[in-house]
C-alpha cells in the first residue's frame, strides 16, 4: 500500500534568484491555501486524423511548457509586514531597506517612464510525496485586501518556467508579524501632497481590495527552449481598487459627486502595527484614483446600507506617478 501526500505536509516557499532563471534554494516559507496552486500547461498538440479507425487521436506533441502558480494566503494567517516588500517589489524591484536599527523602511516607487528591475524567484511547491521547483518566477498581478473582521490577505498570480522534480529545502518557520484587517485606516485628499496632513476617516470603511497589474509578461521564442526565454515589462502597470463603505453623507460627496464630475482623488490606506525598534511596523499605501463605478446601497449589513466603490489608478502630472508604498518592517534584505 502506498500512502498519499497529505495537506498537513504541503508547503510553499521561495528564494530570490541572483540571475533570472538560475534556480536557488528556498529561503522563506509562505503560508498559502495549499491546494490548486500550480498549473503546468504542456501546450499539447493533439494529433487527430483520418486513420481508418473511429478513434482519431493516437498521440500528442508538446509545443512548449507554461507555468502558472496561484498563491493565496491562508485566511487564518494572512499576510505579514515582512512579506510585502517581496511582492510590491514586483512593481519596481532593486529596492534596499533603510535604517540602522531593527526597523527597516522600504519605499516602493515604480518608474513611470523607464524600465524597472523586478526580482525573480525560485518557488518550491510540494508535499510529503514530491516537490516541484519552478525557476524565473515573477508576478503578473497581485491583490492585497482586508476586512474589519479578518486578516490582511494576499493573492499572487505568478508565472514561471517548467517544473523540475526536486527535494524540499529545509527552511525555518515564518513567524513574521501579521496584519489584522481592522488596523487599516483610510484618508482622502484633493492632492497627494495633502494626504500627510489629511484627517483619518473613522466609522466608514468596511473592507477594501487593491489589485495591481505588474506589466510583466513571459516571452517565448523560436530558440530551442520549451519554456519562456525572458520576461518583458510590456503591459500597463495599473491598479484597481474596490471599497465597501457605510452609506453616509461622505459617501455621496467623496465618491458619487467625484465620479459624476470625473474628479481625480487621492487615497491613503495605512496600517500601524506593534513597536519595532525606534518606530512601529507599518504599511502606507497611496493612490491617485478615478472612480469608475459607485453603487449606492449595494448591500445591507445588520440593517446598515453599504456602498460599493470601484476605482482605477491614474497618472497624476504633479505627483508624476499613480501610487506609492512605504513599508516599515523587520526585513533587512530581499533574499
Amino acid at each position: 500500500m502506498t500512502a498519499p501526500g497529505t495537506q498537513l505536509l504541503t508547503y510553499f516557499q521561495l528564494g530570490k534568484e541572483t540571475s533570472a532563471g538560475t534556480t536557488v534554494a528556498a529561503t522563506r516559507q509562505w503560508y498559502g491555501q495549499g491546494s490548486g496552486e500550480t498549473d503546468v500547461d504542456h501546450m499539447l498538440a493533439l494529433h487527430r486524423g483520418n486513420r481508418g479507425t473511429r478513434t482519431q487521436l493516437a498521440y500528442a506533441t508538446s509545443k512548449g511548457v507554461a507555468v502558472k502558480i496561484a498563491y493565496k494566503s491562508d485566511s487564518d494567517i494572512g499576510a505579514a509586514y515582512d512579506e510585502l516588500p517581496f511582492i510590491f517589489g514586483q512593481l519596481d524591484g532593486g529596492n534596499s531597506a533603510v535604517g540602522a536599527g531593527a526597523d527597516k523602511t522600504w519605499t516602493i516607487a515604480p518608474s513611470q517612464t523607464g524600465a524597472n528591475a523586478q526580482e525573480s524567484y525560485t518557488i518550491e511547491v510540494g508535499d510529503d510525496i514530491q516537490e516541484f521547483e519552478f525557476g524565473y518566477c515573477q508576478a503578473s498581478d497581485f491583490t492585497l485586501s482586508a476586512a474589519k473582521d479578518g486578516m490582511t490577505e494576499l493573492e499572487i498570480n505568478w508565472f514561471g518556467r517548467q517544473p523540475v522534480k526536486s527535494t524540499k529545502t529545509a527552511v525555518a518557520a515564518n513567524t513574521a508579524v501579521r496584519i489584522p484587517g481592522y488596523l487599516w485606516i483610510p484618508r482622502w485628499a484633493t492632492a497627494q501632497s495633502g494626504l500627510a496632513g489629511a484627517s483619518d476617516t473613522l466609522n466608514f470603511l468596511q473592507d477594501w481590495s487593491v489589485t495591481h497589474q505588474t506589466g510583466l509578461v513571459p516571452r517565448f521564442y523560436q530558440d530551442g527552449l520549451a519554456y519562456f526565454g525572458q520576461s518583458v515589462e510590456a503591459l500597463p502597470q495599473t491598479a484597481t481598487v474596490t471599497l465597501h463603505v457605510e452609506s453616509t453623507a461622505q459617501a455621496i460627496s467623496q465618491f458619487y459627486d467625484k465620479k459624476a464630475a470625473q474628479t481625480v482623488d487621492f487615497m491613503q490606506l495605512k496600517a500601524l502595527g506593534p513597536t519595532l525598534g525606534g518606530s512601529n511596523y507599518s504599511v502606507t499605501l497611496q493612490y491617485a484614483l478615478l472612480y469608475t463605478d459607485v453603487k449606492q446601497i449595494a448591500s445591507v449589513e445588520e440593517g446598515v446600507n453599504i456602498w460599493e466603490i470601484t476605482a482605477e489608478t491614474v497618472i497624476d502630472p504633479t505627483w508624476a506617478t499613480n501610487m506609492s508604498a512605504v513599508i516599515v518592517c523587520a526585513l533587512a534584505a530581499i533574499a
